[in-house]
C-alpha cells in the first residue's frame, strides 16, 4: 500500500514547475536580487498572458488576495487539484494537495522571517548558473519520485525490496531522498563512498537537464570533500533540508 496517494506528487510539482521558470527568466536577467520579489498579481498576469499564447500547455495561474499576496488554497483547473500555499510566496505546502476538494489550509500561513543557514544556499554548481540550477535539481528530484512510485508499486521492487516504513512527519521529498539513498548505500555505511557515486553519477547524467550541470554535481553535494556523501549532504544539494531541523555542521 503506498504511503502517499498520487496527488502529493502531481499538483505540488505542476505549481513547482511553474515557478521554476519564473525564477529562471528572472536569473538569467540583469535584474538585481533585491528587485525579484513579485507580487501575486503580476505572477497572475504573467500566468494569464502565457495562458494565451500557449493555452494547450494546463499554464497554472495563481489566486490572488489584496495586497499582493496569494490566496492560501491554489487550484489547478484542467486537473482538479488544489494545493495550500504560504500566502506570501506562493509556495505549496507539501503533502496538502487533494483532488476535486478544496484543502483545509491555514488562511495566513507565511514564509518564515528567519531562515535556518543552509550551505548549499549560495554554493555555486561549477558550469551550472542559478536559474539553471533550480531547474536541474528540480528534474532531479521530479525523477527520483517518478522511480520511487514505480519501485514501490513494482512486484519485484529494484534493490531487494529495500522500503522502510516511512517517518509520517517527512515531506515527499524527505521520503524520496531517504529512498534513494538506501539504494545507493549497498554496505549500510550510512554515507555513499566511491564506489557507490558511480550509479549515482550516472543516473544524474541521464536523468537530470540541464545536461551541463550534471558534470559536477557529486562534487557540489561533497560538502566537505571527504569523496563520500552523506544522508545530510544528499538532502541539502537536493533542496529538501527541513526548516527548523537539525543544522548541517561540516569541518572547515
Amino acid at each position: 500500500q503506498l504511503f502517499f496517494s498520487v496527488s502529493e506528487i502531481t499538483a505540488p510539482t505542476l505549481w513547482i514547475k511553474h515557478l521554476v521558470i519564473k525564477d529562471s527568466k528572472l536569473n538569467s536577467s540583469s535584474i538585481r536580487n533585491s528587485e525579484k520579489v513579485h507580487s501575486c498579481d503580476q505572477e497572475r498576469q504573467s500566468a494569464l498572458e502565457e495562458a494565451r499564447q500557449n493555452p494547450r500547455e494546463g499554464i497554472v495561474i495563481p489566486e490572488c488576495a489584496p495586497g499582493g499576496l496569494y490566496k492560501p488554497v491554489q487550484c489547478h483547473q484542467s486537473t482538479g487539484y488544489c494545493w495550500c500555499v504560504l500566502v506570501d510566496t506562493g509556495r505549496p505546502l507539501p503533502g496538502t494537495s487533494t483532488r476535486y476538494e478544496t484543502p483545509v489550509c491555514e488562511s495566513d500561513a507565511r514564509s518564515k522571517s528567519t531562515e535556518i543557514d543552509d550551505p548549499f544556499k549560495d554554493r555555486e554548481l561549477p558550469g551550472c548558473p542559478e536559474g539553471k540550477k533550480v531547474e536541474f535539481i528540480t528534474s532531479l528530484l521530479d525523477a527520483l519520485t517518478t522511480d520511487m512510485v514505480q519501485a514501490i508499486n513494482s512486484a519485484a521492487p529494484t534493490g531487494g525490496g529495500r522500503f522502510s516504513e516511512p517517518d509520517p512527519s517527512h515531506t515527499l521529498e524527505e521520503r524520496v531522498v531517504h529512498w534513494y539513498f538506501s539504494q545507493l548505500d549497498n554496505n549500510s555505511s550510512n554515507d555513499i563512498n566511491k564506489r557507490e557515486l558511480k550509479p549515482f553519477k550516472r543516473y544524474v547524467k541521464k536523468k537530470a537537464k540541464p545536461k551541463k550541470c550534471a558534470r559536477r554535481f557529486t562534487d557540489y553535494c561533497d560538502l566537505n570533500k571527504d569523496k563520500s556523501i552523506s544522508l545530510q549532504e544528499l538532502k541539502g544539494c537536493l533542496g529538501v533540508s527541513k526548516e527548523g531541523g537539525e543544522c548541517l555542521s561540516f569541518p572547515t
